[in-house]
C-alpha cells in the first residue's frame, strides 16, 4: 500500500469519524433539553463540524487499511442506537477517540493535515473535560 494512499483512506477514515461524531452529538443536543448538558453537546457538535470543513470529505468505499479499523468501530458507534446512550458512555466513547486520535497523528504522516487535527484534538480534550464536569440540570 503506498503512502499516499495510506494518507488519503486515512484522512477519510478520520473524516467519516467526525461526521458520524458530529451527528449524535448534534442529536444528543437536540434531544438533551435546557441547559449545560445541551450546551456542551452543540459545543461537541459544531468542533467536529469545523474540523469537517478542513479536511477531505469521506470516500464512500473506505477500505479499512491496517490500523484504521478502529477508527471505523467508533464511526459505527456514533451510528448506532443514538438514544440509548448513557452520559458515562458518550464519556468513555469520547476518551477513547481522543486517545486513538492522538495515537494516530503521532504515528501517522497526515502532512498538511497534521496541525489541523491536532489543534482540533486539543480543543477536544478541552470540550471532553468539559462534558466530564457538566451537570445534567
Amino acid at each position: 500500500m503506498t503512502q499516499s494512499f495510506l494518507h488519503t483512506e486515512l484522512l477519510s477514515a478520520f473524516s467519516l469519524l467526525f461526521s458520524k461524531a458530529r451527528g449524535f452529538y448534534q442529536h444528543k443536543a437536540d434531544t438533551a433539553g435546557s441547559g449545560n448538558l445541551r450546551r456542551q453537546f452543540a459545543a461537541l457538535a459544531k468542533l467536529h463540524q469545523q474540523i469537517l470543513y478542513l479536511l477531505p470529505a469521506p470516500h464512500q468505499s473506505c477500505i479499512a487499511a491496517e490500523g484504521m479499523e478502529d477508527l471505523y468501530e467508533l464511526s459505527y458507534w456514533y451510528d448506532n442506537k443514538r438514544s440509548h446512550r448513557s452520559l458515562l458512555s458518550i464519556q468513555q466513547q469520547l476518551i477513547r477517540q481522543l486517545r486513538l486520535q492522538k495515537a494516530v497523528i503521532r504515528n501517522a504522516d497526515l502532512r498538511q493535515h497534521q496541525n489541523t487535527l491536532l489543534h482540533f484534538t486539543a480543543s477536544l480534550q478541552i470540550a471532553a473535560d468539559q462534558l466530564v464536569n457538566t451537570k445534567t440540570s
